[in-house]
């Protein structure tokens, strides 16, 4: 038997293009232009939890703490997100994956560095990916001290399934998810997003266009 871990955020939902925007928005406090963040600095932040993302992208735009600290910059990101949510869409084979998935009964699980109020927003407007999904973590769960690359939140999806970490497959769309995956011993598949410029994949066991790759060759899953 083998198990199938999902990230969330660029790998089920077509998060990036609706974060993007949030991501600029927030930081209207700090007068910067409508673009300030570029897609090669949210693509250095993908898949890092909102604690670690805020500060990351404040210090490199050189925003001191006093015009916006980092809980008021995720404050104001998540208040944009709010009004996008409805929006979101799922990836290119996403759905079908994961339907896929559960008429082979392969367990799954999600592991999103997500908050989980974030997390259960989103997934009102997409029941069709939750309800097949065995375990969830999010990135605020206690069991997760570290967020990726830390391999902490599939170690502990794969605990919640009762896998073991060599039996579990990975599907991220973020180095820093890659990494956590194959510090975690599972099997890491990437699936980029092409907008995000500069991102190293080269830790993936497997670099796939769509997740509708995967379900073509279901038969060759290790």
């Amino acid at each position: 038997p083998w198990f199938a871990i999902f990230d969330l955020d660029g790998t089920l939902l077509e998060y990036e293009g609706k974060s993007h925007v949030a991501l600029c928005e927030g930081l209207r406090e700090a007068r910067l232009g409508e673009e300030a963040v570029s897609w090669e600095l949210h693509a250095s932040i993908i898949g890092t939890r909102p604690e670690t993302w805020s500060r990351e992208i404040l210090a490199k735009l050189g925003v001191p703490p006093e015009v916006l600290s980092a809980e008021a910059y995720v404050d104001a990101y998540h208040h944009s997100m709010e009004r996008l949510y409805s929006d979101i869409t799922t990836m290119p084979g996403a759905n079908e994956l994961v339907a896929r998935l559960q008429e082979l009964r392969v367990p799954m699980a999600i592991a999103t560095s997500s908050v989980k109020s974030s997390f259960d927003v989103k997934m009102t407007y997409h029941p069709q990916l939750l309800e097949p999904m065995a375990a969830v973590v999010t990135g605020d769960d206690p069991a997760v001290l570290r967020g990726k690359p830390a391999p902490d939140i599939f170690l502990e999806a794969a605990r919640r399934l009762r896998a073991e970490p060599s039996r579990c497959v990975v599907f991220e769309d973020s180095p820093h998810g890659i990494a956590a995956a194959r510090a975690a011993g599972m099997f890491a598949v990437a699936i980029p997003d092409e907008r995000l410029p500069g991102n190293d994949f080269s830790q993936a066991d497997q670099v796939l266009a769509t997740l509708a790759e995967w379900t073509k060759t279901l038969s060759a899953t290790p």
